[in-house]
């Protein structure tokens, strides 16, 4: 699962909101996005506890980013937040796990939590280009999971006129003048797809042959802005259970939820990424 859960939820009280959406889904692994208060360990300890997981927080210079895990399910090897702070401008946290009981051979699973800069589509897609490195660093067993702030391949262009001018100007093509149409810049997910990784929602639409799976995330603007994208290895276990996870009043985007049969991962691919 994946929730933007909106700045300032734990000073309002929306999170405890939040908690009782997650807990509703009960993932093993949850990406989280503007969570700043959970880089203090107290606060991480009391999330632990009403979530029945455990956290880590990654540095960041805006709005830290968070990956949470069921010990029962996944072993915590290590943590990868090497250019978080210095290079993006919300960050990323990319634990990597050894799945409990998973049969044979296998690189460790890359969960990262991401939030792409909204400001610059351009900017946004020199961070995808990292994370895609990140993934693919540990052995191709990956998924980036998170805000990608910007609008994926394949979904429709929303209608551009009820979308803030700013957005409209970082997430946008150039117009040559003020009376052409406005068109969505899809350069992050272009960056995404060369980098050979497959937005899941993209792939379980396709398959299903429905649509509808592509339901905007952010309510603000208009598109499908949080997003999963995992490295060929990874695929063949994506099951056609995607969806959006609504949260109500607790927050301004719509959270999302798919699963994996681990045990159908393409370990032949992953290993020859090692």
């Amino acid at each position: 699962m994946s929730q933007n859960a909106q700045y300032g939820a734990d000073e309002d009280g929306r999170w405890k909101g939040l908690v009782d959406v997650i807990r509703a889904v009960g993932p093993d692994l949850l990406a989280l996005q503007e969570v700043d208060w959970l880089r203090h360990w107290w606060k991480r300890r009391r999330a632990e506890r009403a979530l029945g997981m455990r956290i880590v927080v990654a540095p960041s210079r805006q709005f830290n980013v968070a990956v949470a895990w069921n010990p029962a399910a996944l072993r915590l090897l290590g943590t990868d937040t090497r250019y978080s702070k210095s290079d993006m401008h919300h960050g990323y946290c990319a634990p990597r796990f050894q799945p409990l009981g998973l049969e044979g051979e296998s690189p460790p699973l890359v969960f990262a939590s991401t939030h792409l800069t909204p400001y610059s589509v351009e900017a946004a897609a020199q961070e995808a280009q990292l994370l895609g490195a990140r993934l693919y660093r540990y052995g191709g067993l990956g998924l980036g999971v998170g805000d990608f702030n910007h609008l994926p391949l394949g979904d429709d262009e929303p209608d551009w006129a009820q979308v803030q001018a700013h957005n409209r100007a970082s997430r946008c093509l150039r117009r040559r003048s003020a009376g052409d149409p406005w068109r969505g810049n899809r350069l992050v997910g272009e960056v995404l797809r060369d980098g050979d990784l497959t937005d899941v929602c993209s792939h379980v639409a396709q398959r299903l042959g429905d649509p509808s799976l592509r339901q905007l995330t952010g309510k603000a603007g208009l598109i499908r802005t949080d997003q999963a994208h995992a490295t060929p290895a990874v695929v063949p276990a994506i099951r056609d259970d995607y969806r959006r996870v609504d949260p109500g009043q607790y927050a301004d985007h719509w959270g999302i939820a798919f699963g994996l049969d681990l045990n159908r991962v393409d370990v032949s691919r992953a290993l020859n990424y090692a």
